[in-house]
């Protein structure tokens, strides 16, 4: 019985989880996107089928940190949202805070980079996610979606 099928409750899709495998010896974090074969997704879209009976150790981990979104350059943050076709004053926050407490779907939108709905907008670049999207639904799929592209932070312009 490996790591993986200790974990309790069962691993589902969706979650993010750190793995320390045996074959070959490496440690490694992601998101789970298949469960017949395990395999977890990498912060840069990259699949990972994981062997059976490899995995020493398995743990549930959150959505990264990341920096305090306060102490970004306001130039930063204007050329992000230039970039991502959005205009306004920008609301700053960390998407764990956005995502505290919400348990993560087990799919997210396709595609990495950008998104669009007609006149909403969303662009993962570095750790920010920069959007025009402000209904709490919609934003928390975009912040997941963004967080599987290693996006610690998010700002919404209105």
């Amino acid at each position: 019985m490996d790591a993986v099928s200790r974990l309790n409750p069962p691993i589902r899709l969706g979650e993010r989880v750190s793995l320390r495998l045996s074959e070959p010896a490496r440690d490694l974090i992601g998101f789970v996107i298949a469960l017949d074969p395990l395999t977890l997704e990498d912060r840069h879209g990259r699949p990972h089928v994981v062997a059976p009976g490899t995995a020493l150790a398995a743990r549930r981990v959150g959505v990264s940190l990341g920096r305090d979104p306060r102490t970004a350059p306001r130039e930063l943050l204007d050329d992000l949202a230039a970039r991502a076709g959005v205009t306004g004053e920008p609301e700053l926050h960390r998407i764990s805070d956005l995502l505290a407490g919400r348990p993560a779907p087990a799919t997210v939108p396709p595609g990495r980079g950008g998104w669009s709905d007609g006149p909403l907008h969303a662009r993962v670049e570095g750790e920010w996610l920069t959007t025009n999207v402000t209904d709490p639904a919609l934003l928390a799929e975009l912040a997941w979606w963004a967080t599987r592209q290693n996006a610690r932070s998010i700002q919404i312009r209105r």
